[in-house]
């Protein structure tokens, strides 16, 4: 069994890497069955061959070195030759480096040249060279691939492809990389075979916790370790259960976490399967780093580090020893973090394709350095690195995988910012922060109307059967049976991909302030440890701001939140975050007008009700949130450009039926069920109340009318608002499925969930789209912003999005958007209009719940 440490959640970037190497590899050819006798020498190639397909290769090695033996006194070269570098796999003592060179030097041996001798030379060698060298593997499979299809082991052809991909992902090469291993994923259940179907399930997962989505990694982890525990013959999975590890380390769930790690390492003691303890050890030292044991960590780490060099594994130096240079730095041992962060940089010099732990250390070491004073070669560090993970970004196959980058990668670009802050030089530090801040919005806002709107693949038509399915039925196991397929099919679309000409350009300093009304305050926030920073930018001013760490501000932000969700009005807290986010600042006093940039868990936060000692935020400011300083520029741009209207207004109402039972009635649902899909009564009040106040024409949807194909054909229109009352559906493991949820629609082609992949492939001309739905805010937080219906509604053209952070109670709901259109019909800035409203609940003494869900993002000025 081969084995490579795994990058794993830190509290820096681990690249792109994903992860998908070592654990369990498989074997050569497909295994068959002679008639020798069970004690010959190819009896027990057999036997030995049959043990290593199903991946138990310990079991395998000393039948295959008694095999090789009999060859040898049977002078058969070519097979002695075959079982003999079967023996490999078992051993991680050795170096893989030499074993490389010696597998590439029997190649040329005349015994090598029997072709199943050849293909079994070759995939061991790729074995190893997946754990040590990317770029070598690649080319490896690549001919096992060919060699196997001329000699029909078409088995073994599909796990070249899957083997190849995993090469592809370490590479940076996601879009081939993501089609090799799902296409080896599902041939290995057409072809019935178990083994590939665990190392691809487990693959998959494992890329998925290196892009933190932990609770969806579970599905394929927890799926492979099924297989394997349940198929006879299977070895120990060990790739799932290292990811699962690290996905439950990711979910917070340190102590299953840890007693899994634990169990690993006891199951390792006593074997020679060196890089396997030295993965549990780094994903260990990880999990006590999180807990806050820091001289725990610091042990595992150290271990990791020890074994990985014993074996020349120099991806295992350069992981733990990045995480151990981070701990020396914590603890104060800047001497000791320096010289771990040098062989970290040093061994990777040895696998030099492989780039996505390089952005990582450089800025690790380039911290270091500014903290030993020496600013010249910290900065020039932090422009290599960010020069490195731009790259990698301009080759990001997806807009998720960009957004998932972005959030990976944002300390090296926000470590760079701090530093800059601090020299005093802001114009740069801006530019630094923007590369990572609104970036995937910044990119639709300047190219979405080049993209073609598309009519549905075969892909995308099953999705929709599948979602009309699920909605359809209450069954647990019908549900959950729907649910895997849905992800099945998912896998299969191919989302719109990102050209490298799309990179937007950072907004300049002067240009935003000019953006900038002069009773404007933009905020930027940049939470990180062991303080956070905040850029106060005025339209004649620039401030920077230390405020407390990271850990600090988002716990006492999630806990506000709930606070609020739970209806109670805490002014105690809201005070102290007022304190720690908005206090510090002088200009705060001499403002009125808020734009906050968000970071992490304050995506959100409601900063409306913070309050100081006078009262809440609402009652002295407006606030307005943008993705970034970079998409509020363009938004402002796009705004003032605005053509002339053809319809003022849409407004659509779904659930308009009269009332059932339940009080109160709100419009959120846990997922996609037609038996949640309770009545809204006064959404249609609430429609076209609003048409009332606004200019004609107008084009109200209700009830049966307001299908997803009509409001597709409408929305394309140029309009000044598009209003919707419906029903939200927020999934934060999945955030492309959340989804506004419209009347169904048989024979039209559509599901009714207009879902956030789809709304990026919308071509709105909106001044404004509100989102009179719940949850419609909440997406998967980072720190390169939230994928959730808001940010899909701007990416689709949307100059504003009014949305909510929270689920709401239909009748308030109801009248706080007839008081902000009436603001509007008067031609009050959209910001001023959804405060006023506010305000009146404030003044009617509702708490925070009622009124402070409600947000606008993107552009905060116009007039209807």
């Amino acid at each position: 069994m081969l084995s490579s440490p795994w990058v794993r959640k830190t509290a820096t970037v681990t690249g792109l890497a994903i992860a998908l190497v070592g654990g369990a590899y498989f074997f050569a050819v497909t295994p068959h069955h002679s008639s020798a006798p069970p004690d010959s020498a190819d009896g027990l190639l057999d036997k030995a061959d049959t043990l290593s397909w199903g991946n138990r290769w310990a079991e395998a090695q000393p039948i295959y070195a008694k095999a090789s033996q009999l060859f040898r006194l049977q002078n058969r070269p070519s097979k002695a030759l075959y079982a003999a570098v079967s023996e490999i796999p078992a051993d991680e003592s050795v170096s893989a480096p030499a074993t490389i060179l010696r597998l590439t030097q029997d190649l040329a041996k005349p015994e090598a040249q029997d072709p199943e001798t050849k293909l079994r030379i070759l995939t061991i060698r790729g074995m190893l060279q997946v754990n040590y060298d990317a770029a070598e593997a690649r080319a490896t499979w690549q001919e096992v691939f060919s060699l196997a299809i001329k000699l029909h082991h078409y088995e073994l052809a599909t796990r070249a492809e899957g083997e190849q991909g995993i090469a592809a992902f370490i590479l940076g090469d996601t879009d081939t990389a993501k089609k090799q291993v799902v296409r080896a994923w599902g041939l290995s259940k057409v072809e019935r075979d178990p083994a590939a179907t665990v190392r691809y399930a487990s693959v998959f997962g494992a890329g998925l916790v290196q892009l933190h989505r932990y609770k969806e990694a579970l599905t394929p982890l927890d799926q492979a370790i099924k297989i394997a525990t349940s198929t006879k013959g299977l070895a120990y999975p060990t790739i799932a259960v290292y990811a699962k590890i690290e996905a439950l380390a990711g979910l917070h769930q340190y102590e299953p976490a840890l007693a899994l790690a634990n169990r690993s390492l006891a199951r390792l003691q006593g074997t020679t399967y060196e890089a396997h303890k030295s993965q549990v050890y780094i994903s260990r030292g990880s999990i006590s780093r999180e807990s806050g044991n820091w001289t725990a960590a610091i042990s595992d780490y150290e271990q990791a580090i020890n074994i990985s060099k014993k074996i020349d594994n120099y991806r295992g130096v350069t992981d733990a020893g990045g995480l151990l240079a981070q701990s020396y730095e914590h603890v104060g041992n800047l001497p000791g973090a320096l010289n771990a962060i040098n062989d970290a940089i040093e061994a990777n010099t040895k696998i030099p394709d492989e780039l996505y732990l390089v952005p990582r250390n450089l800025a690790i070491k380039a911290g270091i350095m500014g903290q030993l004073g020496h600013v010249d070669e910290s900065d020039a560090l932090y422009r290599k690195s960010i020069a490195l993970v731009d790259v990698m970004i301009e080759h990001a196959a997806t807009i998720n995988i960009q957004r998932y980058l972005l959030a990976e990668m944002s300390d090296v670009y926000s470590g760079y910012f701090a530093s800059l802050c601090r020299q005093k030089r802001y114009e740069e530090a801006l530019g630094a922060l923007e590369k990572v801040r609104g970036r995937v919005e910044s990119e639709a806002l300047e190219h979405h109307a080049s993209q073609p709107v598309h009519p549905a693949t075969p892909e995308e038509s099953e999705l929709t059967r599948l979602n009309i399915a699920l909605i359809n039925t209450d069954d647990p196991a019908a549900r959950a049976s729907i649910t895997n397929a849905i992800y099945t099919s998912e896998l299969q679309i191919n989302p719109s991909t990102l050209t490298q000409e799309t990179i937007a350009h950072p907004v300049h300093l002067k240009v935003l302030q000019r953006s900038l009304s002069p009773n404007a305050l933009l905020i930027e926030y940049v939470l990180a440890e062991p303080n956070s920073q905040a850029f106060a930018i005025t339209h004649d001013s620039v401030t920077p701001y230390r405020l407390p760490s990271k850990s600090v501000i988002e716990e006492d932000a999630n806990q506000y939140r709930k606070e609020i969700r739970g209806e109670k009005e805490d002014r105690a807290l809201a005070q102290r975050l007022f304190a720690e986010l908005l206090g510090p600042m002088k200009e705060y006093a001499q403002k009125t007008d808020l734009v906050i940039v968000p970071d992490g868990s304050l995506h959100l936060l409601p900063f409306s009700a913070l309050a100081d000692k006078a009262g809440y935020v609402l009652k002295t400011h407006t606030v307005d949130v943008a993705p970034s300083a970079t998409v509020f520029d363009l938004i402002a741009q796009r705004a003032q450009g605005r053509e002339v209207v053809s319809m003022p207004y849409i407004g659509v109402a779904a659930w308009t039926q009269p009332a059932d039972t339940r009080n109160p009635i709100v419009r959120a649902i846990t997922g996609p069920q037609r038996s949640q899909l309770v009545p809204l009564p006064d959404s249609k009040q609430e429609v076209e109340t609003i048409a009332e106040d606004l200019p004609h024409p107008s084009t109200i949807l209700l009830g049966a009318d307001a299908t997803e194909s009509r409001f597709k054909k409408l929305s394309s229109e140029s309009t000044d608002v598009i209003h919707l009352a419906l029903h939200g559906y927020a999934d934060i493991d999945y955030p492309d499925r959340s989804a506004l949820i419209f009347a169904p629609d048989q024979g039209s082609g559509e599901d009714g969930l207009l879902q956030v992949r789809e709304i990026r492939g919308l071509h709105l001309k909106a001044r404004m789209v509100t989102l009179s739905a719940c949850n419609t805010g909440v997406g998967p937080v980072g720190q390169a912003g939230v994928a959730n219906l808001v940010n899909a509604f701007i990416e689709a053209g949307a100059d504003t999005v009014v949305s909510t952070l929270w689920e709401l109670e239909d009748h308030t709901t109801e009248h706080l958007m007839a008081q902000f259109y009436s603001k509007l019909a008067v031609h009050n800035r959209k910001v001023e209009a959804l405060r006023t409203a506010q305000l009146e609940l404030l003044d009617r003494g509702l708490p925070p719940y009622y009124w402070a869900s409600f947000q606008i993002v993107g552009d905060p000025n116009g007039t209807f």
